[in-house]
């Protein structure tokens, strides 16, 4: 396999108040609020290039074990390539023996994620984004972002598919 090129992409930090959280990265660090999903208690900013450059998911929001504890959740690596190249890397991860968190894909393929540790328990994310969302979410930067729509919740947004990548 030839090596993809990777890049970081964005950070996850679980939050013991999302609305202190929300405000002090708008307001004091500068980034605008992209998405915003209340009945998952989670938020996207950015600094006006990418969907978003950090999550903040509320500590307990959702029952997911990722959402148990406060700090840092997982730094997102993007993989150039498609959903063949995220699948040789998660074949790569098992072979070298590596931990696997979970394997997550979104609402109607527009990511797909592979989460892995690394031997200091710091959790990672290499990750594929469909082009179309990827142009999507590039819209809602330039409009500003806000909350999601009224007819869409994070839930919808965020399924997890587990299993194959």
């Amino acid at each position: 396999m030839n090596e993809p090129k990777k890049a970081i992409n964005h950070i996850v930090f679980n939050v013991h108040d999302l609305d202190e959280a929300v405000k002090f990265y708008t307001e004091v660090v500068g980034m605008k609020l992209i998405r915003r999903f209340d009945d998952r208690k989670m938020a996207f900013v950015s600094f006006g290039e990418h969907h978003h450059d950090i999550g903040l998911f509320q500590v307990g929001g959702t029952p997911e074990p990722d959402r148990q504890w406060h700090g840092f959740n997982h730094l997102a690596m993007e993989c150039e390539g498609g959903p063949e190249i995220l699948e040789q890397l998660h074949e790569r991860l098992l072979n070298k023996g590596a931990k696997i968190d979970n394997i997550e894909g979104h609402n109607a393929g527009r990511h797909k994620s592979v989460y892995f540790f690394d031997p200091d328990g710091n959790r990672l994310e290499f990750y594929w984004e469909n082009p179309d969302w990827v142009q999507q979410s590039q819209q809602w930067v330039k409009e500003g972002g806000g909350a999601a729509s009224p007819n869409q919740t994070g839930s919808e947004v965020f399924q997890a598919g587990k299993g194959k990548v």
